[in-house]
């Protein structure tokens, strides 16, 4: 990467892309100084995080890729408007602030499907009835081996496996005398459990 000509192609990819020094850098090297295959890959990439994290196929992901102007995080939160809504209040409208949960691997490999259990989301009002047991795991490593002391309602929380198992266990001993927050407790628990099965990691969004 000492060359003037590839110095000047990582620029160019940079300004390309509006990437890290340190991903164009890569990007150069794999792919031979080729800036076309650079981009080709980098795009390939995204979609198949996108597949990774959404469940959906390449597809959609790239449909939603291109309308939201090649934005990972765009992309992903227009397909999640399709999620599967758990309440404690069905017969109440749903308010579009809360959290997304997914399941997620290491490798999109072990990624695979669990049936019909698709991710969630659960309205902030709904979510405050387990979000004290989210919060009681902390501190813990996240998925780059870094300490987190709190639960972020404002971004990704992840939880390994082992961590969501003793999650899952605490929300099995809330109590509750209301039907509706019992169902959608119970529901929710089993989500897990199904995700669990698989995944390395359980992740929740907030959007508040």
């Amino acid at each position: 990467m000492k060359q003037k000509s590839d110095i000047q192609k990582v620029k160019e990819l940079r300004e390309r892309l509006s990437i890290p020094l340190n991903t164009a850098m890569e990007l150069i090297q794999e792919n031979n100084s080729d800036l076309s295959r650079c981009e080709q890959e980098f795009h390939r990439h995204n979609i198949n995080t996108i597949c990774r994290l959404t469940q959906c196929n390449e597809e959609i992901a790239k449909k939603y890729y291109r309308i939201c102007k090649f934005s990972i995080e765009k992309a992903i939160k227009k397909i999640n408007e399709q999620l599967f809504f758990l309440t404690a209040t069905p017969n109440e409208p749903i308010d579009k602030i809360g959290f997304i949960l997914w399941a997620e691997n290491d490798s999109i490999n072990k990624y695979i499907n669990a049936g019909n259990e698709k991710s969630l989301f659960i309205q902030a009002k709904d979510f405050d009835y387990v979000i004290n047991v989210f919060k009681s795991v902390y501190p813990l490593k996240n998925e780059y081996g870094e300490i987190e002391n709190g639960f972020d309602i404002l971004s990704n929380n992840y939880f390994d496996n082992k961590t969501g198992r003793i999650i899952v266990e605490h929300m099995s001993k809330i109590k509750t005398k209301d039907k509706n927050v019992e169902l959608f407790l119970r529901d929710l628990i089993k989500w897990f459990r199904a995700k669990l099965r698989y995944a390395d990691y359980i992740v929740v969004y907030g959007n508040l």
